[in-house]
């Protein structure tokens, strides 16, 4: 289902024609990217893997800006990464960071105790100005600097044309000089050579990993369920089974209705949302992540946030 037809059933649902002014487009996939995030996050549908290459007495490493948490677990039910230190293969396991707080291990050493998730301080604005044109088709427009300063963007950043005055997202970063963005609220929402632009970096996570490790160059392989790319453009889909999509735009039906006032059909709406996530989470979660019936005889520690 790709965005023309999201708007199109979003709109039927809603009762809307296509010159409404109680629905925009932006504000339209604000809430189907928000339903489509929310579900995700709830079913664990997506994953992606991070590869980090250890640097000798350090402990933070920035995370991609798509994760979204953890995914792996051990038998034990106990969230995991993969660590190799050129010989061998070892699973660091996941621990609250009051913990490694508290425990306040000094001493570095070759693998990883455990690990933990920390925020990271907000990036740096990118500032510049376009050097070549990039129209709009289907919503969809190329901005190019050729000083080459998206090293650091991810789809998802926020981007703001300040010449012509409209803002939107980044759907896709194509190389370290040129990303792929919607545009709304501007007077053309487009890119022409020279517009200026301000690009907002996302917020970011860290790992953390507690000790330190001694030694460069050994291997993490982080595994996580990841933030879907956005869609703001109208041939972009997400990249989510075609069943689970009636939800998300019901989702974005219940965001607006609230906002309307209304919450007795947003009610309805929700309700059916709930639904297709008890239905997703018998089929998609087979792993320790799903929900059970079993008794867990093991009790959580209060030291560690681990299981005993």
């Amino acid at each position: 289902m790709d965005g023309s037809i999201m708007l199109y059933q979003l709109r039927q649902l809603l009762q809307e024609g296509s010159t409404s002014t109680f629905l925009d487009e932006r504000t339209s996939y604000d809430n189907l990217y928000e339903g489509a995030c929310a579900l995700v996050s709830e079913l664990g549908l997506l994953t992606d893997t991070q590869t980090i290459t250890t640097v000798a007495t350090q402990s933070l490493y920035d995370l991609n800006a798509n994760y979204l948490s953890l995914f792996l677990r051990n038998d034990e039910n106990e969230y995991v990464i993969k660590y190799y230190d050129s010989s061998n293969y070892s699973w660091v396991t996941y621990r609250d960071y009051n913990y490694a707080y508290q425990n306040n291990e000094a001493d570095d050493q070759s693998i990883p105790d455990s690990f933990s998730i920390v925020d990271k301080a907000l990036p740096t604005n990118i500032s510049s100005t376009a050097t070549s044109d990039g129209a709009s088709s289907g919503g969809a427009c190329t901005l190019t600097d050729s000083t080459a300063p998206f090293s650091t963007a991810s789809a998802g950043d926020t981007i703001h044309n300040t010449t012509d005055g409209s803002e939107g997202i980044v759907l896709s970063v194509t190389s370290t000089s040129a990303i792929v963005t919607s545009l709304f609220g501007g007077t053309d929402n487009d890119w022409t050579n020279a517009d200026s632009y301000v690009l907002v970096p996302q917020a970011r996570k860290q790992i953390y990993l507690n000790p330190a490790s001694l030694t460069a160059g050994h291997t993490i392989t982080f595994k996580y369920v990841c933030k879907p790319n956005p869609v703001y453009s109208d041939y972009g889909q997400y990249r989510i089974p075609s069943f689970y999509m009636p939800a998300v735009v019901k989702y974005a039906a219940w965001l607006y209705k609230y906002r309307d006032r209304e919450p007795n059909f947003g009610d309805a709406w929700y309700k059916y949302w709930e639904m297709q996530l008890r239905k997703g989470s018998a089929n998609e979660n087979k792993t320790p992540r799903g929900q059970s019936f079993g008794v867990n005889m093991k009790k959580s520690s209060y030291s560690n946030r681990s299981m005993r």
